[in-house]
């Protein structure tokens, strides 16, 4: 039957007297010294057993085990003052492991929740400042951890070097996005904006409890993730953030324009506070990634793009839909090892949004696609941008890929960009190149030429009459509405042919 701490301890008081007590304290697997392991880690050897029964009555009301390194609460700070840092204790990283080269922690540790490491049963916890290299930072409005990485802009993330930055042309962005507006936007310039939230629903009654900043600094990438370790803070990391974010015009983000970003802009309100990034040009990865990839890749989340195209693959990670459980589980135990891998998360999705921006550059400034689906996306996002003649060399790339599923498209695109600009000819040429694969379409194109513009009768029958044959058969809805069509031209070419001269 389970007693409290005080009970035993009185237990003790009154059943140790004398040398039989003396005795029975130091046999092994007592429950004084099982106590003593668990409260004050050792036996108190050389103590009279009064001074160790003191010891573990001073444990007990501490409430605190051995691993527990409480934060000082916040100091009050009059309005206006410069916010405080103080340093937290040196990490204790109870797993060795390989370091991660950029932020000095613990690459491949396990954190397990349920680990004992005391030996005997006692699961100690361990807060944030024993496990990462942060500090507590405070200003007028609370206090929140800060914890700061940086990597030389030499240095690769997976297979992409970050020291693409320094040769970004500040209007590609402007041309993969296909908004104008944002011609001369600087990455170099940018703040890279990730968040993790206490839900992914949304919401007045989602908050961020995590955000993490990265951006260029002269030859460095730094990453800045600013956490709460309770509601209470919340105040001081919006603070926090805004007086950072406030040196920067330009953000970035992955489908944070739906989400990240407004979250963020309602926190700020519901915190009486200025939202930092209202009047920022703001560039969302995620839209021109799809227009890139998707042709190619099955899933265009962040770390499927990730693993794809900068041939990383993350070992241990967090689910995202896992995170809003493992802070809740912070904040009733306290216990900041499964939130270790958390933070690691959110860096890393910070560290692959600048990478992928710097990629995604790289395939607009350099033609840099090969297989035929990324070379046609390349293609579409160039024509989007009123880049007539660098998409028209994509289109031919593909058109050249002899039985390529996109070599029609490509030649109906670049028989269209013909059409609009007066090349009649070509365009003639391009479709016959197209109606060889059975294209409808460009067949459909040729009949009109024929009829209309060259003034040929007997030719557009003949490719109508093309068309007939082979759609023959065809049952599907689309199919017969387009067979209905032909037979409708040919009636009326038939009728013009017979039809006398004026």
């Amino acid at each position: 039957m389970s007693t409290s701490l005080h009970d035993r301890l009185r237990r003790l008081r009154r059943g140790a007297v004398g040398e039989d007590a003396e005795a029975a304290e130091r046999a092994p697997g007592s429950d004084l010294e099982r106590l003593e392991r668990a409260l004050v880690v050792g036996t108190g050897d050389g103590l009279s057993l009064k001074e160790r029964l003191q010891r573990l009555a001073d444990a007990a009301a501490r409430g605190r085990g051995p691993y527990h390194h409480p934060s000082p609460r916040p100091s009050s700070v009059p309005p206006g003052a410069p916010a405080a840092e103080t340093s937290s204790p040196p990490s204790r990283d109870p797993f060795p492991a390989r370091r991660n080269s950029m932020t000095g922690r613990s690459e491949d540790a396990e954190f397990r929740p349920d680990a004992d490491l005391s030996g005997d049963g006692v699961r100690p916890r361990l807060g944030l400042e024993e496990l990462l290299e942060g500090r507590r930072v405070e200003n007028e409005r609370g206090e929140f951890f800060l914890v700061e990485a940086d990597a030389s802009l030499e240095s690769f993330h997976g297979d992409a070097s970050l020291s693409r930055f320094r040769v970004i042309d500040p209007g590609t962005v402007a041309v993969l996005s296909g908004e104008p507006a944002l011609g001369g936007f600087d990455l170099c310039d940018a703040a890279f904006l990730d968040t993790e939230t206490t839900g992914l629903a949304g919401g007045t009654g989602t908050a961020a409890f995590l955000v993490g900043l990265g951006y260029v600094d002269g030859d460095r990438f730094r990453v800045r993730q600013y956490f709460m370790r309770d509601y209470p803070e919340e105040p001081a990391l919006l603070r926090g953030l805004a007086e950072d974010l406030r040196r920067f015009s330009r953000v970035v983000t992955f489908n944070g324009r739906t989400f990240d970003v407004p979250l963020l802009e309602a926190r700020y309100r519901l915190n009486r506070e200025r939202f930092p990034l209202e009047s920022a040009q703001h560039f969302d990865l995620l839209h021109p990634a799809r227009r890139l990839w998707k042709l190619r890749l099955e899933s265009c989340r962040l770390q499927s793009l990730e693993a794809a195209l900068l041939g990383m693959r993350r070992r241990g990670d967090v689910p995202g839909e896992e995170i809003p459980q493992i802070w809740f589980d912070y904040l009733r135990r306290r216990d900041g090892r499964a939130l270790v891998k958390v933070l690691e998360h959110n860096r890393l999705d910070v560290v692959s949004l600048a990478a992928l921006c710097a990629l995604a550059c790289r395939w607009v400034e350099d033609g840099w696609a090969e297989d035929p689906r990324d070379v046609y996306s390349l293609a579409r996002v160039l024509e989007r941008a009123d880049l007539g003649e660098r998409s028209a060399e994509q289109y031919r790339r593909v058109a050249a890929v002899d039985d390529h599923p996109l070599r029609v498209r490509s030649l109906l695109r670049l028989a269209a960009r013909a059409k609009r600009g007066g090349d009649h000819a070509a365009a003639v040429e391009l479709w016959e190149r197209a109606a060889e694969d059975g294209d409808w379409w460009a067949l459909r194109e040729l009949a009109v030429h024929h009829e209309h513009r060259a003034r040929d009768l007997d030719a557009a029958l003949v490719v109508v009459q093309r068309a007939l044959e082979q759609l023959q058969g065809e049952r599907s809805p689309t199919m017969h509405r387009v067979a209905a069509d032909f037979a409708r031209r040919r009636e009326r070419l038939q009728a013009k042919r017979e039809r006398p001269p004026n």
